[in-house]
């Protein structure tokens, strides 16, 4: 542990005392959660408005299909695609074999207005049979597909420090500043001899 952080620490334990000092950690870990959950919904709504399919370098690749909207539903305030509502419509999908199947199409790719009449959309699956596991969208640039999917991995990551920073405050907050700087392997400047 860095001697700069041991030595905050237990200063703000003396001056807190072993109560405020634990109630100031568990504060700080709901608040890096609260972080940690808005920006990763912030990240998800940015990739929610990408307009493709998602399924770059996965799969068989996309392939071109006819889709013929049924009924809609919209979904919100916050939901698996982040913040705001975004419409998810029951669909017909017709493939350039002639093979139709039923879909769940989300992220408003699709929306009331186009009830009714067929729609051209892309179909990329990443499954090797091309028949599940699918996700629909407009005919999008190779590339910003690719940009949108590393943004989407960077969520992962953001995620994964959130959680981190959690975890040490929780352990603070549990432990103490004493006890969490032997935890961490060194000891406070006053137990030194």
């Amino acid at each position: 542990m860095d001697p700069d952080i041991r030595d905050r620490e237990m200063r703000l334990w003396q001056t807190l005392g072993p109560a405020r000092y634990r109630l100031r950690s568990a504060g700080l870990a709901v608040l890096v959660a609260f972080a940690g959950v808005v920006i990763f919904l912030g990240i998800v709504t940015l990739v929610s408005f990408f307009p493709g399919s998602g399924t770059v370098y996965q799969g068989p690749g996309e392939r071109p299909v006819s889709v013929v909207v049924g009924e809609c539903e919209q979904i919100g305030p916050i939901s698996k695609n982040g913040f705001g509502y975004w419409w998810e419509c029951n669909a017909i999908v017709t493939a350039a074999d002639g093979a139709a199947r039923q879909a769940r199409l989300e992220r408003s790719i699709v929306t009331p207005e186009d009830r009714g009449q067929p729609v051209e959309l892309r179909e990329g699956c990443r499954d090797k049979s091309g028949l599940t596991d699918c996700g629909y969208g407009r005919p999008v640039n190779e590339w910003f597909e690719v940009g949108v999917l590393l943004i989407g991995k960077l969520n992962w990551v953001i995620a994964v420090v959130s959680a981190l920073g959690v975890l040490m405050y929780l352990t603070r907050a549990l432990l103490g500043a004493p006890r969490y700087c032997r935890f961490r392997g060194s000891r406070p400047l006053s137990e030194r001899s």
